[in-house]
C-alpha cells in the first residue's frame, strides 16, 4: 500500500506538471482585420498556474495570400502600459505559430500589421495549457506522494505456530 501511493504520487505529480506547461486546450479562434479602428485581439485564457504563468500557443494565418506582419505579447495586466508587456513576438508572411506566456491575471493582445488595400484578415487559433488542473495534480500528487512515505507499514502477520507443549504435572508433593 506505501509503495502505491508514492508511485500514485510521483504519477500525478509528473502529469501535473505536463500540464502546466504544454498547451492542449483549445480555445475560440480569434479574427483580426487590418482595416478595422482596432486591428488587434486583447483577452485572457482562463487558469491560474503555480508557475505563475499559462502557456499559450497561437498558430495564425492570414485569409487570403498578402503577407503581412503580426504582432503578440503577454501582459500583467490589462496591456494598458508598454510596461505591462513581455515576450513581444513579431513574424511576417502568411502564417506562423507562436508561444506566449500569459501571467497568472494577466491578457494576451495579438494583432496584424498591415497598411495596404485592401484589407487582410487574420485568424489567430489559440491553444492553452491545463494550468488550473495542472496545479491541482501537482499539490495532490505531491500530498499522496508524502503521505505514502510516512505512512506506517502494516504490521506483518506472525506465522501461526504450534501450541508450546504442555509439560507432564508432575505428582503432588508427599504429606
Amino acid at each position: 500500500m506505501r509503495g502505491g501511493l508514492v508511485a500514485l504520487g510521483v504519477i500525478l505529480a509528473v502529469l501535473g506538471a505536463a500540464l502546466l506547461f504544454v498547451p492542449l486546450l483549445p480555445e475560440s479562434n480569434q479574427t483580426v482585420n487590418s482595416g478595422s479602428e482596432t486591428p488587434y485581439y486583447l483577452g485572457s485564457v482562463s487558469g491560474y498556474s503555480l508557475m505563475g504563468s499559462i502557456p499559450v500557443s497561437v498558430s495564425w494565418s492570414v485569409n487570403g495570400s498578402t503577407p503581412v506582419e503580426v504582432a503578440a505579447a503577454a501582459c500583467s495586466g490589462t496591456c494598458n502600459a508598454s510596461s505591462d508587456l513581455s515576450g513581444i513576438t513579431f513574424e511576417n508572411g502568411t502564417s506562423g505559430t507562436f508561444s506566449l506566456s500569459q501571467p497568472n491575471g494577466g491578457s494576451v493582445i495579438m494583432g496584424v500589421l498591415y497598411d495596404g488595400a485592401p484589407s487582410v484578415t487574420v485568424t489567430f487559433k489559440i491553444t492553452v495549457g491545463l494550468a488550473s488542473e495542472g496545479t491541482v495534480l501537482v499539490v495532490v500528487g505531491i500530498v499522496v506522494f508524502l503521505v505514502g512515505l510516512v505512512a506506517r507499514r502494516s504490521p506483518k502477520a506472525s506465522p501461526t505456530s504450534a501450541p508450546a507443549p504442555v509439560a507432564p504435572a508432575s505428582p503432588p508433593p508427599a504429606p
